[in-house]
């Protein structure tokens, strides 16, 4: 038998079980009878508060072994834990865990005992349980190796997954920091310590860092470390740390992946817009309306306007003159999808007014890269005004050169003819010819530069003057000491390669008749040729060309034209002028009158 409970002893210890959250009841040691319980014991009992002891008291006599368990508790520390079936009058028996110890209340030893209903424990234990495999199956999902780094042990506690991110078998105890510490690049720890302290010291709510961890290979592995608190102490001090790592190895790899593949196209497009910039053709793009949207500096050379100036406008606004031609032909790349080569296009630019330009020009589709959509027009200009130039000008020249041929070939012709009726001999004949055939090349020579496009322009003279000088220097070399008896003057006038040679003739034959019968054959005879020109009402200034012999025998009108008057007539008429002959007894003057633009020709 035990003593009987004080007097208000129930009522101060209801007052102490009141603020337990599970049901609780204090015990006799020695027969196990209910000295007092709270609301949650009641309730579990199937009682009102005021009946605990006696629904325990009808547990306890509908269970034996209960009886016999609670007699056996000694724990006075950490309390017993055991099941039982608990009976109760009114619902049906109730599994419980119970939680029993010894306790010395008001110098009185009692028995607490906690009740927690097996169902509702399993029930937490299942939906503990539930959350454990959703939160794994979370992990697993995500690639992620979770770690909890307790403070009172100072170790961390991983996951298999984490490290089997560093082919690491899965520790059965937890890693120290300082171990850990080792696994971090050293680059990297830097980083990692400062920011990993002050999330325990509360500065931080949470910590993340990229970091290298060594493998267990020897190679480095990226990693994405996460981390918060669980716990921490009224100081804010972490009492334990939970994170995650994520394995960041492939995206690091595909993204230095990228980066080189990123500068590696920066590359080919610096060489791809250097080329542009630079490139000796005309580069352009157009878009659906034909504005311009980009153009290279060479083509805007050519339009004769600045590249700002080109962008957003139609090609016709820059250049007009090419609009007839191109615009049919740009659009119906737009509609076919075809591209044009070869194009040849003539006009004028803004660069050059009133000169007509040519170009070879190509144009082709732009489209957009994965729709395939023909969005604009790609051109390609060359300007090829200098070499079509140069075509008509050898065209010119071959016409020029099959003209000069052909007429060599019938001034020669004529000249055997002529030469053959009135030779007295055929060595005179031989002599006559010979001299005019020679004054032929001596022009030729004189003009073959312009038959390259140059006009013979020979130091302090002209063409003509370079012609005279040429062709009366056999004539000076025979007269010797009195080689100024022959004399020359007159301006710098040009003479074309189809004015030479007539003219060539025509002087060639004044001076062998000078040396034969006129003033050139006697010693005191003199030859001046002089040249000048004269302004013309209506038309082009003439050349006025006079040879003038003096001294020499008298020159009296013939009674019939010879071959040497009727050469230099002809000579005179194929330059479209004429010829005068003056007789007289002092000597002959011959006055040769030319248009200049035909001696320029």
């Amino acid at each position: 038998m035990t003593a009987p409970a004080p007097a208000g002893f129930a009522d101060r210890a209801v007052a102490l079980l009141a603020v337990a959250p599970v049901a609780a009841l204090f015990l006799d040691p020695a027969t196990g009878e209910a000295l007092a319980g709270n609301a949650e014991a009641a309730h579990l009992l199937g009682c009102h508060p005021g009946a605990v002891a006696e629904a325990w008291a009808h547990a306890l006599g509908d269970s034996a072994a209960l009886r016999q368990r609670l007699a056996t508790v000694e724990a006075t520390e950490r309390p017993e834990l055991f099941d039982a079936r608990l009976a109760r009058r009114a619902d049906p028996p109730e599994a419980v865990l119970i939680r029993a110890r010894r306790l010395t209340l008001e110098g009185r030893v009692v028995l607490t005992i906690g009740l927690v209903p097996t169902i509702r424990r399993n029930r937490a234990e299942t939906a503990l349980s539930v959350a454990n495999r959703r939160l794994e199956v979370a992990l697993a999902g995500a690639d992620l190796g979770a770690w909890v780094w307790d403070a009172a042990s100072g170790l961390i506690e991983v996951t298999p997954r984490w490290a089997a991110m560093l082919g690491l078998p899965a520790p059965a105890e937890g890693i120290a920091l300082p171990a850990l510490a080792t696994l971090i690049h050293p680059d990297d720890l830097p980083i990692a310590r400062p920011r990993f302290a002050a999330l325990r010291s509360g500065v931080a709510e949470h910590y993340e860092a990229d970091l290298r961890l060594r493998h267990a290979a020897g190679h480095w592995v990226w990693i994405r470390s996460r981390a918060r608190a669980l716990e921490r102490d009224a100081e804010g001090r972490a009492l334990a740390i939970a994170g995650t790592h994520l394995d960041l190895t492939d995206q690091h790899r595909a993204a230095s992946g990228q980066a080189a593949s990123a500068r590696e196209a920066r590359r080919r497009l610096h060489d791809l817009e250097s080329l542009y910039r630079t490139a000796p053709l005309g580069l352009a793009q157009m878009d659906r309306e034909l504005r311009f949207v980009r153009i290279n500096e060479a083509l805007a050379e050519i339009n004769g306007f600045p590249v700002d100036a080109h962008l957003g406008r139609r090609f016709w606004e820059l250049v007009p003159d090419v609009r007839e031609a191109a615009e049919p032909l740009l659009r119906q790349v737009l509609d076919t999808g075809e591209p044009l080569t070869g194009i040849e296009i003539t006009g004028e630019t803004a660069k050059s007014p009133g000169v007509k330009r040519d170009w070879v020009e190509q144009f082709y589709p732009v489209r957009d890269p994965e729709t395939g959509e023909v969005t604009g027009i790609g051109i390609i200009c060359e300007e090829v005004t200098e070499r079509r130039r140069a075509d008509r000008a050898r065209e010119l020249l071959l016409r020029e050169l099959d003209h000069r041929v052909k007429n060599l070939f019938a001034i020669i012709a004529g000249l055997v003819s002529f030469t053959a009726r009135t030779a007295p001999s055929p060595a005179a004949m031989r002599a006559t010819l010979t001299g005019r055939i020679e004054a032929l090349a001596r022009a030729h020579d004189l003009v073959r530069p312009a038959l390259g496009g140059a006009l013979v322009m020979e130091p302090g003279g002209t063409a003509l003057a370079a012609l005279a000088e040429a062709l009366l220097d056999p004539f000076r070399s025979e007269l010797g000491a009195q080689s100024r008896r022959l004399a020359l003057a007159g301006p710098a006038v040009r003479l074309g390669p189809t004015a030479a040679p007539p003219l060539a003739l025509a002087l060639h034959e004044l001076a062998t008749n000078a040396a034969k019968y006129g003033a050139l054959a006697r010693p005191e005879g003199q030859v001046a040729l002089r040249w000048s020109t004269i302004p013309r009402k209506g038309c082009s200034d003439a050349l006025r060309l006079v040879w003038e012999e003096s001294g020499g025998p008298p020159a009296p009108e013939p009674k019939r034209d010879g071959f040497g008057h009727r050469l230099v007539t002809q000579s005179a008429a194929q330059l479209g002028g004429a010829a005068l002959f003056h007789w007289s007894l002092g000597g002959l003057a011959v006055e040769l009158l030319l248009p200049l633009d035909r001696l320029s020709a």
